[in-house]
C-alpha cells in the first residue's frame, strides 16, 4: 500500500475538497483481470457472485469444503490487484479440506462501482452473507491481508464468527499517510477501534521486515485486543507472505479456540 504520495502537492483547500478522488486512487489500486493471469496448484475455484445491499453484483471465487469438513474461511484481499490474484494467494488455506470463499470489492476485477470505506464494508457484509448461504451450518472464519484486514476485523466486530486472522494489517489508515494528508483522508479504516469490539480469537501475523506496514502496527493491534489476539512475528518477512508457509498454523490456531456459531 504505497499510499498518498501525491498529498504534498495538494493545497489545503484542495485537500479538504477536491483531492478525495485523487487520494482514493492511491488507496485503491485494482488491476484488470486480463493483466493478472494465475495458475492454481490444484483445481481452480468456482466463480461466485454476491449482491450488495445497494444492488451491486460482485464476482468472487469459491472452493467448497471437502465432505466431512465443517469450516469455511472468507478471504479479503488487499488494496491492489483483484479477486483472481486473491484466489491464488488464498489457495493454501484449502489445506485439510477447508472451504475458501475469496471476496472481491466494487471497482475491482471488472466489478461495478467505485471503492470507498463505506462501499467495501458493504461488500464485506454481502460476502459474509454469501458464505452463510453457500455453507449453512459451517464454522465461518475471516482472513484479511493488508487492507483486507480492516474488513475481516470489522465484520468480526459486527457478527458472530469462529475466528479471525490478519496478515500485514495496519492499525489505522492515517498511520500509512504523510502527516500533511491525514486530516483530508476520505476513508479512515480504524482497525484499533474495530479489534476492541471483536470477541473471537484473533491471529495477527506480521513480517518483521514489512516495509509497507510497520511491525509496530501489529503490536498496537495486539495491545488493543484485550488479550484476545495472538501476535506471530515472521522474522525477515515482508508485506507479501506465501500462505503455504502459514496455512496449517492458521488453522491450528483457529481450531484450538473454535467456537460454534
Amino acid at each position: 500500500m504505497n499510499l498518498l504520495r501525491l498529498a504534498a502537492t495538494c493545497t489545503a483547500a484542495l485537500a479538504l475538497a477536491g483531492c478525495a478522488g485523487a487520494m482514493r486512487d492511491r488507496i485503491y489500486q485494482p488491476v484488470p483481470l486480463a493483466e493478472t493471469p494465475v495458475i492454481f496448484d490444484g483445481e481452480a475455484p468456482a466463480p461466485v457472485t454476491a449482491t450488495t445491499a445497494d444492488g451491486l453484483a460482485l464476482q468472487g471465487h469459491y472452493w467448497a469444503p471437502a465432505p466431512g469438513n465443517d469450516t469455511l474461511v472468507v478471504y479479503f484481499h488487499g488494496n491492489g490487484y483483484n479477486q483472481l490474484v486473491g484466489a491464488a494467494r488464498a489457495e493454501p488455506l484449502r489445506s485439510g479440506g477447508h472451504g475458501v470463499l475469496v471476496a472481491s470489492y466494487r471497482g475491482y476485477g471488472g466489478n461495478p462501482g467505485s471503492p470507498s470505506e463505506a462501499g467495501l464494508m458493504a461488500d464485506a457484509e454481502a460476502w459474509l452473507a454469501e458464505a452463510r448461504q453457500l455453507a449453512p451450518g459451517k464454522r465461518i472464519y475471516l482472513f484479511g491481508h493488508s487492507l483486507g484486514g480492516a474488513m475481516a476485523l470489522e465484520m468480526a466486530a459486527r457478527h458472530d464468527v469462529a475466528g479471525v486472522a490478519t496478515l500485514g494489517t495496519f492499525a489505522r489508515l492515517a498511520d500509512q499517510a504523510p502527516a500533511i494528508a491525514r486530516g483530508a483522508l476520505p476513508d479512515r479504516y480504524d482497525n484499533v477501534a474495530a479489534i476492541t469490539r471483536v470477541e473471537e480469537p484473533v491471529l495477527l501475523i506480521h513480517g518483521s521486515a514489512d516495509a509497507t506496514v510497520a511491525y509496530a502496527a501489529a503490536e498496537e493491534l495486539e495491545r488493543a485486543s484485550g488479550g484476545r489476539a495472538l501476535l506471530v512475528r515472521l522474522p525477515g518477512a515482508g508485506h507479501q507472505v506465501d500462505l503455504a508457509r502459514l496455512a496449517d498454523r492458521i488453522w491450528a490456531f483457529w481450531e484450538s479456540g473454535a467456537t460454534s456459531q
